[in-house]
């Protein structure tokens, strides 16, 4: 299951400047790290530093920062406030200074936790395993210095969400950053407080992702810790029940539905919450007919916040559907019969246009619901980008480069238009279009795409609408049997919806299309097991008349 808890949902309540004193969201009393008495003009640089970055002059507060290491190497709050400035300069560039700054404050004051934190902070963000690694074990550092510093927990809570491999580690995290913000909204009485709800929201969904993905074994562990908030752990007190796998992993089940509906309550916006307590409640027998997509919110929200390590992350999963979709395309039409026009549906970052592009000869077209995915695929030529980096050169011709993508357009995949996408202005290639190709495209792919919908009838519908006579369509499904999913399709607690062969042909025949060609496949991997997959390649046949 991806984990979508992100460091940055908790960041602006934490100060950066070890020598400000700084509230928390929901705490009433102050924090400050305060310096006692510094030989030469250091205090004194310090100061006016403060002050500049309190009043958001960055430039010079880094000054008067580097003054103060000059005059007094040994005033580490110096070299930790310059760190924070470079690394709120919007320029990676800086970013190797300020993780040599942090580090050497530590060594100065191992115990600092501010000085931890922000380092953790540093290294979450370059979003590599080692890095992730160290964050956390900084994360941990700052707890024990402050066991109070929800931030903190918080934050390692999502690094050990990302690291995948300490699950219970990542429970617990969450469970003492919401008890410390619930704790002390209580004492102090405050009232409503959207903006600590919609932190708790964050929280909340974290856990219960975490919960819904425990293994029995690690569920009865969970529940045997005097500590654990879980609920119901009671009834594994009864010796018919202690070893009873099913009603085990019932109980860490139940808790996460119950952490997912407390996030999707304090947050209505959390559309994230929202869907996966509809796939838990799916999985636990709920009415799966009413689900029919993941909403475009749940779509947009996810795939913003996986985007910076979207192609890192299916690398590591052996994604398979660009190569397996763009093989699908080359074999129905051949080098001597390209395709006029290609709209990518649900392009992401670009990784199945990567395949697609040497195929067609006019526009090719992405469209995304998620704005951050396309600013990446965006960044697609001919010979960077799109994470295929050893197909570059084999991709390129004549040393030429351009752009992979002739637009990049944001819409909802069930409501896009012609207008909108292949009949749109100022399109590059679109010259080589004839009358005919202007009826629509030519090529419709959908690559690992379908598994955000349940039902297939809107979605498909459009497709049709967009398409000539004779096009084609591909897309792959996540494959389930008809005893599985009698509607034809189930929404699974991964969040994702599998299709039945059967119902994806019935949808596609009642748009005007027959099926070309169909194969099993293996999409990706997934905690070292295949996902069961199938692609379909239809092909339009006759006008839009009756769409």
């Amino acid at each position: 299951m991806m984990k979508h808890a992100k460091k940055s949902l908790f960041l602006p309540l934490c100060s950066r400047i070890s020598t400000f004193c700084f509230f928390l969201l929901v705490l009433t009393s102050s924090h400050c790290c305060c310096t006692v008495a510094q030989p030469s003009s250091a205090p004194s640089l310090l100061e006016k530093g403060n002050e500049a970055y309190s009043q958001g002059d960055l430039s010079t507060a880094a000054s008067l920062y580097e003054s103060c290491l000059d005059s007094d190497p040994n005033l580490h709050y110096c070299a930790v406030n310059l760190a924070s400035v470079l690394t709120d300069i919007d320029d990676p560039s800086h970013l190797p200074r300020a993780e040599e700054l942090y580090r050497s404050a530590l060594q100065v004051d191992p115990t600092d936790a501010d000085t931890s934190f922000n380092l953790a902070m540093l290294l979450q963000d370059k979003k590599t395993h080692e890095a992730t690694a160290e964050a956390a074990r900084l994360y941990g550092a700052s707890v024990r210095a402050e066991p109070d510093r929800w931030d903190a927990w918080a934050n390692m809570a999502s690094a050990l969400s990302e690291l995948g491999d300490r699950p219970l580690d990542a429970i617990r995290s969450y469970e003492r950053a919401v008890l410390i913000i619930e704790r002390a909204a209580e004492e102090s009485g405050e009232g409503e407080n959207v903006d600590r709800d919609r932190y708790l929201s964050k929280l909340y969904y974290g856990y219960g992702v975490q919960l819904a993905d425990l293994t029995p074994a690690a569920c009865k562990q969970l529940a045997d810790d005097p500590h654990s908030l879980l609920i119901g752990n009671n009834e594994l007190d009864d010796g018919d029940n202690a070893d009873d796998a099913a009603v085990i992993k019932r109980l860490c089940t139940e808790a996460a539905q119950n952490a997912l509906r407390s996030a999707a309550i304090l947050d209505a916006t959390n559309a994230q919450a929202s869907h996966m307590l509809a796939a838990l409640s799916a999985e636990d027998g709920g009415d799966e007919g009413v689900h029919r997509r993941a909403s475009p919110e749940f779509v947009a929200a996810l795939f913003d916040d996986f985007a910076s390590t979207f192609d890192e992350k299916l690398g590591s999963l052996e994604y398979r559907v660009p190569g397996i979709i763009g093989a699908v395309a080359a074999k129905a039409r051949g080098e001597e019969n390209p395709f006029a026009s290609a709209l990518d549906a649900g392009c992401g970052t670009g990784l199945a246009g990567r395949f697609l592009r040497p195929l067609v000869t006019g526009p090719m077209i992405g469209v995304d619901i998620s704005q951050r995915m396309l600013e990446k695929a965006a960044k697609c030529t001919l010979k960077t980008g799109c994470g295929i980096e050893e197909e570059e050169d084999a991709l390129s011709t004549d040393g030429k480069d351009e752009k992979l993508y002739d637009a990049l357009v944001a819409l909802d995949l069930e409501a896009m238009t012609l207008d909108e996408t292949l009949l749109a202005p100022g399109l590059s290639r679109s010259n080589s279009l004839t009358e005919k190709d202007k009826e629509g495209f030519d090529l419709v792919v959908a690559a690992d795409v379908m598994v955000y919908f349940g039902s297939l009838d809107e979605v498909v519908g459009n497709f049709a609408k967009l398409s000539r006579p004779g096009a084609s369509l591909m897309f792959t499904c996540e494959r389930a049997t008809n005893e599985e999913a009698p509607l034809g399709y189930r929404l699974l607690t991964s969040g994702r919806f599998s299709h039945t062969k059967d119902y994806v042909i019935k949808v596609a025949e009642s748009k005007k299309y027959s099926l070309s060609l169909y194969q099993e496949i293996t999409p990706r991997m997934e905690k070292g097991v295949g996902v069961k997959g199938h692609i379909f390649h239809f092909v339009k046949s006759g006008g839009n008349e009756e769409l």
